[in-house]
């Protein structure tokens, strides 16, 4: 052995990788069958290759000469030629290690002999296989087999004999086994042998085995085998050839060899190793062999590859003690998957290396999905990561809002609760405290466990439904937030896992995808890994979640799909094998029926198999120590081949206790309360409790930190389908009127939802009373209200819609208040979901069944609301025919001169307040003022986009109301705007006074809904009175309060008003640059198409300055003409101008200063961007007239020169002096004032160096080396251009240095350039 099977091991690997040529020129029979190249794969070497031993007698020293493997090669040489030249040099160097090796242990050791190489022969024939008789190849296999086993059984024992006994099969006696004596056997040996010659004892002392015998590509191992018994082996083998048995049996009757192993046991040999070698043995028998016993050398093979590689699962003995107790144990690991295990991993390290990754396992029911998502969670566990896990349930998904999620973070914060006294623990507290503040109180409703981990937090305070424009945007803003803060205090990488998320609901999958684009830009251990689990068949290519997965793969997410199919014959014979410790051949009968039953699904099989032991089918052998079963017995016995039919046949078997017990469980979903189920047990006098032990016991449920779990879904679905389906309703409704109760004295918010939900799953057809109707109706209304204030509106409308279903034909004459308050409400959820269709259809049935006109104004409101968001024009006509059903009537259009006359009277008006008296107004209380003042403070930004000259007058009708009637929490808008438009009348100081009123009145009546606006307001005008650089403050502070509003407008527009100070004040540009991006990713996140022009329009400007970059967006130019939106074109035209202007590109500033006044329009209200446009559009007016000398770029120069100083004189002289110094300078130069304009560049300089203006600086450095240069003043021009140099390069606008450079060397060829440190 030690010899004979490397060497044919390497042999045949030499062949195998010779030249083709060489075959095909030993071979031109084959090579002409075969299309080129010739495949070397086709001639197996294993068959043409014979190594033969013969043993050495005596005791030798080390001498090369005694292992003639030369000798050998020489007879392969005459037969192969130049072939075996290529091959007998690899072939010698590892005879060369094999021989010293030997030699070393035969040294060592006390062996009379050793194994030599008696020959090599390679052998080849086209039609060999065809000419040998099929019995005699047969034969010769199990022959080696035979000899193998005897080989072992020789090398385990230390050199014994195997104990052989002989039986003869008496037909006579019905097929008895007869002994024969030893000495009858040797003699009928002998005497065998005598008459064939040498053909036993050649084969005797012949090994020829297949290379399949081979343990793996590492031969090394065979040559540490112990010497001595390879060098006795030969001189003690007996053996029985098949024709002295013939022989016998002849002379007997049939004749079976009976082998016994206990010898080797008693050595310590294992078991299993034993059986092996006793099926090599029994081989022999021919037909009257065992089942096991081997009958192809592959199958050795196997088997002592297995025992190799994995010992402890086909080497050891099972532990029988302990699964005796145990018994059939199924783990994690026994469907392994390693390839789509390492794919997960992967994604995880790539996630925890910087990259933005998420992982989806998808498959149909059973492939063991979530196992797969719960053994990566152990290992990001085991690598100190934090994995959270949340489940979707398809039955119960209303029953608690945001369910996956809330559960994943809430038992979060009840480990961390645990430990409130850690470090970590205190400190996520403090950072949700600090971050959050008072709006933790709607976290808290969804995630109810944070109220014990934030200290002093007032929980008590109640919600107000109407302080934001969105609460489902709110809480996924607070989320985001939420999940920023605790993601940074965990120590370690976070991973959100959500199971089943074809059952999720929209706002959910939402909210998911809010949480990775915003995690996305965070940085380190902030981040989330997300990894859900799916069933495929039921979640089509045009579900929400697939979409939301393709908008954050734009986002630069990594999308890893994992699919688990259900498994092969093959795998599933793999299963079994490692499952019962035995190899895959002899549980092959039993995978065969298995995947029969099963098709492959993973649960199906460990669940037969789980069964099948328990029925006694599959049970372990304490005498033979493995795993045994009866096959006989499966196959009579029916087993279902439909895993839901297996699971209901299963539960079937069961008490009936037991069944009622799990039928109640079923109809709660996949998992419930424990708390719940105690209390219908009391309440409806059921037995439930003490049966789901049994079934716990069964494997068909777990109980789990407070709630009973089915072990799988396919489990609740199948006890769930045993029910009929009317019982189904009117369990479902007996549950719900149990718990209903219990909810309402307890207040307990999750036995509500629960119980509501069961209430609607009974459904009105399962009311047993009439007076039942209307209050489960209640109940829904009330269930419906507690999910706003969580800002679920998708279980809120779902909860609203079902109590109108339990309200009777004339519900709006018996049930007006409570029918009106559902559709109200309904009709507000709506409008959050984006469910248009049925918002319309909810206005309609209030407007038709309203008693009056008051009672419809709340759905007409939500309609107009709705209208806003997709067709301004419309809304703009629905809100002003409501406003008129309200008083109020609207013009189509207002003259200027009209409009400054009510400007007049109405800033008349207000200055006989004071600003306490307005602050301590009295409160409106007429409904339909409240209402009219809501109406118009909704259309304020409408009709700013759609018709600017309404938006004085809509502004002042809200003020006038609000003196005429009384103050409302939404007049602090009127009171922005009017701050706003006077403002932009020149008395800066007076509309920052109406804007500060309105921040004093958002603070008094707490209405965030327009926080957002006004503070953009608000921050607008400030700009012209404080230092700019310090505005951005409250542009943040803006953004926020949008935000936690849930107002995605105004927080988007704070952003942007931040991102132009950051620019027009001077910053940093490689600052501006991050914070681009950033603000680029905000407006993505929520898909703003308008706040991203104007980012990307400030991102190109940016990068012109910095990097160079050509301003040649011909999408963005084609995107900006084709929407023909006013403004935008302004921003558009003005960016091109002044970057034309900085570069000195004279025919394109002109050309976009062109564009730019064309498309300038008046302005409603105050903004910063007309400070800036006024500025630059004045400095190009004023270049423009130099060159031309057109009379109308002087006018417009001059008109924003006196606009400057109107704001530097009436606002801020910190913001404004440099820019009317440079302004002026330009006019003076262009009108020929030399001394003039030489004193204003100066002071212009120095202005803009005391205010911090470093841009606007390096500006007038270049305006005023300009102007030197061209009256021919060359030194002080040089210089001038070297202070404009350092002042852009310390801006950060190398690209703009660049070009500097280049431009003052043309116009000063004979000069040198002072350098830039």
């Amino acid at each position: 052995m030690t010899t004979t099977i490397p060497l044919k091991h390497w042999i045949k690997e030499a062949l195998e990788t010779s030249s083709a040529g060489y075959l095909s020129g030993l071979f031109p029979g084959i090579a002409s069958e075969l299309p080129p190249p010739f495949p070397v794969s086709c001639i197996n070497w294993a068959d043409c290759i014979t190594v033969c031993l013969k043993p050495q007698e005596g005791t030798h020293d080390h001498d090369e000469s005694l292992l003639p493997f030369p000798a050998a090669f020489s007879h392969l040489a005459d037969d192969f030629g130049d072939l075996l030249e290529q091959v007998a040099q690899g072939v010698e160097e590892r005879a060369a290690k094999l021989r010293e090796s030997t030699a070393a242990a035969l040294r060592e050791g006390n062996g009379d002999g050793y194994l030599d190489v008696d020959c090599a022969r390679i052998s080849y024939s086209n039609n060999s296989a065809a000419s040998r008789n099929e019995e005699d190849w047969t034969r010769e296999k199990l022959q080696r087999i035979y000899s193998l086993g005897l080989v072992f059984y020789e090398l385990f024992s230390g050199g014994e004999l195997p104990p052989l006994e002989m039986l003869v099969v008496s037909s006579s006696n019905g097929g008895d086994l007869t002994a024969i004596s030893s000495n009858k056997v040797e003699g009928e040996v002998r005497r065998s042998a005598n008459r064939n010659g040498s053909r036993w004892n050649d084969f005797a002392s012949t090994l020829e085995v297949s290379d399949d015998i081979s343990l793996g590509e590492n031969t090394d191992h065979y040559e540490s085998w112990n010497g001595d018994y390879v060098a006795s082996i030969s001189n003690k083998r007996r053996s029985l050839s098949s024709r002295s048995m013939q022989a016998l049996a002849a002379s007997t009757g049939p004749i079976i060899c009976e082998v016994s192993v206990g010898c080797l046991s008693g050595k310590g040999v294992p078991s299993r190793l034993c059986d092996l070698i006793y099926n090599m043995i029994d081989c022999i028998n021919g037909d009257f062999m065992g089942n096991e016993s081997y009958s192809e050398i592959v199958d050795v093979t196997c088997d002592l590859q297995l025992m190799l590689t994995k010992p402890s699962v086909y080497l050891h003995d099972l532990e029988v003690d302990k699964l005796s107790l145990t018994a059939l144990e199924l783990n994690d690991t026994v469907f392994e998957r390693k390839n789509e295990f390492d794919s997960l991993q992967c994604s995880y390290r790539r996630f925890v290396s910087g990259s933005s990754e998420l992982a989806i396992i998808t498959g149909t029911s059973g492939t063991g999905k979530s196992t797969m998502a719960n053994r990566l969670g152990n290992f990001i566990t085991a690598e100190g990561g934090l994995f959270l896990s949340g489940k979707f349930d398809q039955m119960m998904q209303c029953a608690q809002p945001f369910s996956a999620i809330a559960s994943a973070f809430n038992n979060y914060c009840h480990q961390l609760a645990m430990y409130e006294e850690s470090e970590r623990a205190m400190l996520v507290a403090s950072k949700l405290q600090t971050t959050l503040g008072p709006d933790l109180y709607y976290l808290i409703q969804v995630i109810p466990n944070l109220s014990h981990l934030v200290f002093g937090n007032p929980t008590g305070i109640p919600p107000n439904r109407d302080d934001c424009v969105d609460a489902q945007q709110r809480l996924q803003y607070l989320f985001c937030r939420f999940v920023e803060v605790i993601s940074s205090c965990s120590g370690g990488p976070m991973t959100l896992f959500i199971d089943d998320v074809q059952w999720a609901d929209s706002a959910s999958i939402s909210l998911i995808g809010q949480l990775l684009k915003t995690t996305r830009s965070m940085q380190g251990e902030s981040r989330v890994f997300f990894l859900a689990t799916c069933r495929e068949d039921e979640l089509g290519s045009d579900h929400s979640f697939w979409k939301m997965i393709h908008t954050v793969r734009n986002f630069g997410f990594e999308t890893t799909l994992v699919k688990l199919e259900c498994m092969d014959r093959d795998t599933v014979t793999n299963v079994v094998s490692n499952l019962l410790h035995l190899s895959p051949r002899l549980v092959g009968s039993l995978s065969h029926i298995l995947f029969h039953k099963t098709k492959g699904n993973p649960l199906f099989v460990s669940k037969m198999m789980l069964s099948l032991h328990r029925e006694g089918f599959l049970r372990l052998s304490l005498a033979r120590r493995r795993w045994e079963w009866d096959e006989e017995k499966m196959h009579s016995k029916k087993l279902h081949d439909d895993v839901a039919m297996f699971f209901v046949n299963s539960i079937n078997t069961l008490a009936t206790d037991v069944k009622i017990a799990l039928r109640v469980l079923s109809c709660f979903g996949s998992s419930t309360e424990c708390e719940f189920i105690q209390a219908i047990e009391t309440d409806l006098k059921l037995n439930v409790t003490e049966p789901l032990k049994i079934a716990m016991a069964e494997g068909l449920v777990n109980k789990l930190d407070g709630k009973y779990v089915f072990c799988h879904d396919r489990i609740q679905e199948a006890t769930y389908s045993m029910i009929e389906e009317q019982d189904r309703y009117l369990h479902h409704m007996n549950y719900g009127l149990s718990l209903i109760k219990r909810s309402m004295r307890d207040d307990h918010v999750a036995l509500l939802f629960t119980a509501v939900m069961q209430l609607n799953l009974g459904g009105p057809s399962a009311v047993q009373h009439a007076d039942e109707y209307h209050k489960i109706a209640k109940y829904n209304l009330l269930a419906g209200k507690k999910a706003m204030e969580m800002s679920d509106f998708s279980s809120a409308f779902s909860f609203f819609d079902h109590g109108m279903t339990f309200l009777r034909k004339k519900h709006w004459r018996d049930q007006y208040d409570l029918s009106l308050e559902l559709f109200n409400l309904a009709a507000k959820c709506a409008l959050a979901i984006e469910d248009h269709s049925s918002l319309t259809m909810i206005c309609d049935e209030v407007s038709r069944n309203a008693r009056n006109y008051k009672d419809t104004l709340s759905s007409s409101f939500t309609h107009m609301s709705a209208l806003i968001h997709s067709r301004i024009s419309d809304s703009l006509e629905f809100g002003f025919k409501e406003l008129s059903r309200l008083g109020v009537d609207i013009p189509s259009s207002v003259s200027r001169d009209d409009t400054l006359k009510l400007i007049t009277e109405t800033k008349s008006m207000l200055d006989g307040f004071t600003d306490d008296t307005l602050l301590n107004y009295h409160v409106l209380s007429d409904y339909k003022k409240v209402m009219a003042i809501k109406f118009l403070a909704k259309l304020e930004n409408s009709i700013n986009q759609a018709n600017p000259s309404l938006l004085p007058f809509i502004t002042i009708k809200i003020i006038q109301l609000t003196i005429e009637h009384g103050m409302s929490p939404m007049s602090a808008i009127g009171f922005a705007y009017f701050g706003g438009i006077i403002g932009e009348l020149g008395d800066i100081r007076g509309g920052y006074r109406y804007t500060r009123l309105a921040k004093a009145l958002l603070n008094k009546y707490k209405c965030n809904e327009i926080a957002g606006e006004v503070m953009f307001l608000s921050s607008e005008i400030l700009s012209f009175l404080e230092p700019l650089q310090g505005t951005n403050e409250y542009r943040i502070q803006g953004q926020e309060l949008a935000m936690s509003a849930g107002d995605i407008h105004w927080a988007r527009m704070n952003r942007l008003g931040f991102i132009g100070t950051l620019i027009w004040s001077g910053t940093n540009l490689s600052s501006v640059k991050e914070e681009l991006i950033s603000a680029r990713h905000f407006s993505a996140e929520h898909n703003h198409r308008t706040s991203l022009y104007y980012i990307k329009t400030f991102g190109e400007t940016v990068s012109r300055l910095v990097e160079g970059e050509t301003l040649s967006d011909g999408q963005l130019t084609m995107s900006v003409i084709e929407n023909n939106v006013p403004y935008q074109l302004v921003v558009f035209y003005f960016h091109r101008m002044f970057v034309s202007f900085v570069f000195n590109n004279y025919v394109d500033m002109k050309c976009n200063a062109e564009k730019f006044f064309e498309y300038r329009m008046p302005s409603g209200h105050l903004l910063t961007g007309h400070a800036v446009h006024a500025f630059i559009g004045g400095l190009a007016s004023f270049r423009i007239y130099r060159e031309t000398h057109e009379p109308m770029w002087a006018q417009r120069g001059e008109e924003y020169k006196e606009r400057m100083r109107t704001w530097r004189d009436k606002g801020s002289l910190w913001n404004f002096e440099n820019k009317c110094f440079l302004l002026e300078a330009e006019e003076c130069y262009s009108n020929g004032n030399v001394d003039e304009a030489m004193a204003l560049y100066e002071h212009a300089i120095s202005s803009a160096q005391d205010h911090k203006f470093v841009h606007e600086e390096a500006l007038s450095y270049e305006l005023a080396a300009n102007y030197y240069f061209d009256i021919g003043n060359k030194l002080m021009a040089l210089k001038y251009f070297t202070c404009a140099r350092e002042a852009y390069f310390k801006w950060g606008a190398f690209a703009k240095v660049t070009t500097l450079n280049t431009y003052t060397q043309e116009k000063l060829e004979n000069e040198v350039l002072i350098s830039v440190p």
